[in-house]
């Protein structure tokens, strides 16, 4: 009887064991469009894939992911896609998008099955976006009068251009949007509030506006927003903001690069407002270091700065930060090392892409209390093997605002208690 029920067993044993790779082959053969991989896309991708945005191509629909599955599968499982820059543990951030590993997984699987579409019926409702302003219609918007027109050769150029708030009361900005007229020719854009409404008498007659380096060339005490590629709009933190006072004016500052062809572009920015005024008002702190000689040939040159917080400043606290640097920018780091020597990271960046850069809010405000010191670091890739380097052989090069320029600048939102 036993010899009998010996093979039985076995065969029933063997007979449990072999549909388990089957089912492991159907669960990743399930995997489809219209179920997982859109949803994917919807949480993490469509925001900046879709017509009129930064990425290069849309990804609303089977047909425009299809076409992208196996680059899709490579930029997900390197982690190079989405492109979120910060190292985790090195700051805690709103709207951080990552994808989980079965996220990662679950792409790869549809694209190594043949790319399914599935069933039509899972689809889930498209995403609604906005047809102009993320955030929706803004309270106020500020545009030149006119296009401007960047010649399609030479050097990068600084335009400003002022233009009126036609506020007869001060009023708190509680965020804002810039919107690029032609982002071929648009590097980056800054806007400054100009109280005294001085920069009307600087046009040069040279098409709208005036030629500015730097700054605005007024007088001004913050600066009311920015963009440049890879900036999501989002809205300052609650009773925190800007404060435009009445008949003044905005400088919108936007750097241009020649694109070989003449292009025309008129940069608008939406403004919202606080429903009443703000407790915290925001001060843009900037920590940089502007002696720089970063010498040709040099794979990791390294750039410190610091800044303490006065002992006569009570109560700061950090609500975002703003990294910047050019091509050769290879890491860039921010520390903060309290009275007591405990530090605390700020942010972090190991693989710096000029071409997305962002306003990076924390989850909560970070305290930042007197005496604290802000500690930068940065490093630079001025060799022949980086592909970004714009000389062909290297150079040295220095601080300056040109493409070709480098910068090591971070600038800090605080508020005071």
């Amino acid at each position: 009887m036993r010899r009998a029920l010996l093979p039985a067993l076995l065969l029933v044993a063997t007979a449990w064991a072999q549909p388990a790779p089957t089912r492991a082959r159907s669960v990743r053969s399930a995997v489809a469009f219209n179920d997982q991989i859109v949803r994917i896309l919807q949480r993490h991708c469509q925001t900046c894939h879709r017509p009129g945005d930064i990425a290069p191509f849309p990804l609303l629909n089977y047909q425009d992911a299809v076409s992208h599955a196996r680059q899709i599968k490579t930029e997900t499982r390197s982690r190079r896609m989405p492109p979120w820059k910060p190292v985790t543990g090195h700051g805690e951030f709103l709207d951080e998008n990552r994808l989980t590993q079965s996220e990662i997984d679950l792409i790869a699987g549809w694209a190594d099955s043949g790319t399914p579409e599935g069933n039509p019926r899972d689809l889930p409702q498209p995403i609604q976006f906005a047809d102009q302003w993320a955030l929706g219609t803004p309270d106020l918007v500020l545009e030149p009068d006119t296009d401007f027109t960047v010649p399609a050769e030479g050097h990068d150029v600084y335009r400003c251009f002022s233009v009126p708030t036609r506020l007869f009361q001060s009023r708190w900005v509680a965020g804002f949007d810039v919107r690029p007229g032609n982002r071929s020719a648009v590097h980056h854009v800054l806007a400054y509030p100009d109280p005294l409404g001085l920069s009307v008498l600087k046009r040069d007659g040279a098409g709208p506006g005036y030629s500015c380096f730097g700054g605005p060339g007024v007088p001004t005490d913050s600066v009311l927003g920015g963009w440049a590629p890879g900036m999501r709009p989002r809205m300052f933190p609650d009773d925190t903001g800007i404060r435009l006072t009445p008949f003044g004016r905005v400088v919108i500052q936007v750097h241009y690069h020649a694109t070989g062809s003449p292009q025309t572009d008129r940069t608008r920015i939406g403004v919202y407002f606080a429903p009443r005024p703000a407790s915290h008002e925001i001060i843009y702190v900037p920590l940089f270091q502007p002696r720089l000689a970063i010498p040709p040939g040099a794979e990791r040159h390294e750039v410190t700065a610091s800044l303490s917080i006065p002992r006569l400043v009570d109560g700061a606290k950090a609500i975002f930060i703003v990294p910047h640097m050019h091509l050769l920018g290879r890491e860039i780091r921010v520390d903060a090392t309290y009275p007591d020597g405990a530090r605390r990271p700020l942010i972090y960046i190991d693989d710096w892409d000029f071409d997305w850069q962002a306003f990076y809010f924390y989850r909560e405000a970070v305290p930042l209390p007197a005496g604290t010191r802000l500690d930068l670091k940065a490093v630079y890739d001025n060799s022949a093997a980086n592909p970004r380097n714009p000389f062909n052989p290297p150079r040295e090069v220095g601080w300056g605002e040109q493409s070709t320029d480098e910068m090591c600048l971070v600038i800090i939102g605080m508020i005071l208690d």
